[in-house]
C-alpha cells in the first residue's frame, strides 16, 4: 500500500514589499546628525549639538583633531553620543592617529563594525581604497593587514606593524566582514557607485548589510542622491551636517580643493594631488555652498557606468612618508 505523505505543505515565503522607515520602526526616527568631513574645525558640530540637541552624532572621516578630543568637542561630548569613522587623512600624523585611535572616542569607532546607535544599526567602513592594496574592482594585492604585515620588511613597518598611512586603507578582510553583517545605515568615508568618483563596490556591501541609508563624505560635496538601488543615498559636504531623513542642519562650506581647482585652468588635478593637499588645522572660515540635487543617473549618463576602476601599478610596501 502506496504510502501518503502526511507531513504539512512547505509554507511559500512571502515576498518582501517595501516599507518606509517610519513604518519598519513604528516609532519616530531618532535625531541623528551626519557630519562632513571637519578637517581639523569642530565648532560647527558643537553648534549644532548645542542648538539642536540629536541623539547623536556620526562624523564621516577626516577628523584630523589639531588637539585632544575632549578638548575640541567638549560641548558635543556633553550632550550627546559621538560616533566617527576614519578618512585618509586621519593616519597623516602621529598626533592625529593617537587621538583618535587611543582618545576618548576609541570605542566610537565604527569603522568594520555595526554599532547600535540611538537605536538604529549603523555600520561603518572608514578610510579608502589605495591601489597598494586593493582598488575595486581589480584582484586586491593584500587581502588582510595581517598579510601585508608578515610581506613587509621590519624597516616599512610603524610601531611593529601595518604602516600608519594604510591604517585608513581599506582592506578586502574588514569589507568581507562587514559585509556578512546586518544595518539600517551605512556610513563610509568613500563615495557610493551614484557618485562620478565612487566605488560600485560600495553599492554592493550597501546591499549585502540591507541598509535604507546610506551617507557618505570625502568628496567634499553636498548631494541628495534620492533613491538608488532600494536605497537613500546622501553625500555630507565639507562642514556640513544633515539628519537621518536627509534634511540640511548646516550648509556646508567650499571646499578649499575647489578654490584650488579652479586655479589650474578649469581642469581638475589629479587624484594623487587632492589627496596631497594640505589642510590647515586652524583654517579660517569658508563661504557656504549651496547643495546639489542630482540623480545617480546624471552621474551615470556622463560617464557611462555605475563604478569607478582606476588602473593602478602594482606596487611593493613602501613606508609611511
Amino acid at each position: 500500500m502506496a504510502q501518503t505523505n502526511t507531513s504539512a505543505p512547505r509554507k511559500r515565503r512571502p515576498r518582501r514589499s517595501y516599507q518606509s522607515p517610519a513604518k519598519k520602526f513604528n516609532k519616530p526616527l531618532p535625531k541623528i546628525f551626519f557630519c562632513g568631513d571637519p578637517h581639523g574645525s569642530f565648532d560647527f558640530i558643537n553648534e549644532a549639538v548645542e542648538k539642536y540637541r540629536p541623539d547623536a552624532v556620526v562624523i564621516l572621516g577626516d577628523l584630523q583633531p589639531h588637539d585632544d578630543i575632549e578638548k575640541v568637542l567638549a560641548k558635543a561630548l556633553e550632550l550627546t553620543q559621538v560616533w566617527w569613522i576614519p578618512g585618509n587623512h586621519d593616519t597623516d600624523t602621529e598626533e592625529c592617529y593617537d587621538r583618535l585611535w587611543h582618545g576618548v572616542l576609541a570605542s566610537k569607532n565604527l569603522h568594520g563594525r555595526v554599532g547600535n546607535v540611538a537605536g538604529i544599526r549603523i555600520a561603518g567602513l572608514g578610510g579608502v581604497f589605495r591601489g597598494q592594496i586593493w582598488m575595486p574592482d581589480l584582484e586586491p594585492n593584500y587581502r588582510s593587514a595581517q598579510i601585508f604585515v608578515k610581506r613587509s620588511p621590519r624597516s616599512n613597518l610603524w610601531r611593529g606593524g601595518l604602516p600608519r598611512r594604510h591604517r585608513s586603507s581599506i582592506f578586502p578582510s574588514v569589507y568581507d566582514g562587514l559585509a556578512k553583517q546586518r544595518a539600517d545605515v551605512l556610513v563610509t568615508h568613500e563615495a557610493a557607485g551614484c557618485h562620478k568618483k565612487g566605488f560600485s563596490a560600495i553599492d554592493r556591501l550597501a546591499k549585502n548589510l540591507g541598509v535604507r541609508w546610506l551617507f557618505h563624505g570625502h568628496q567634499h560635496e553636498d548631494l541628495a542622491y534620492g533613491q538608488y538601488k532600494g536605497m537613500t543615498v546622501r553625500a555630507v559636504g565639507y562642514r556640513g551636517i544633515v539628519d537621518l531623513q536627509g534634511n540640511v542642519i548646516r550648509e556646508a562650506e567650499i571646499d578649499p580643493r575647489d578654490l584650488f581647482a579652479m586655479q589650474s585652468a578649469g581642469e581638475e588635478p589629479p587624484p594623487e594631488v587632492l589627496d596631497s593637499v594640505q589642510f590647515d588645522p586652524m583654517p579660517r572660515p569658508l563661504p557656504r555652498m549651496r547643495r546639489k540635487h542630482r540623480r545617480c543617473g546624471d552621474w551615470n549618463s556622463a560617464r557611462g557606468d555605475s563604478g569607478r576602476t582606476r588602473d593602478e601599478k602594482k606596487t611593493v610596501p613602501s613606508n609611511d612618508g
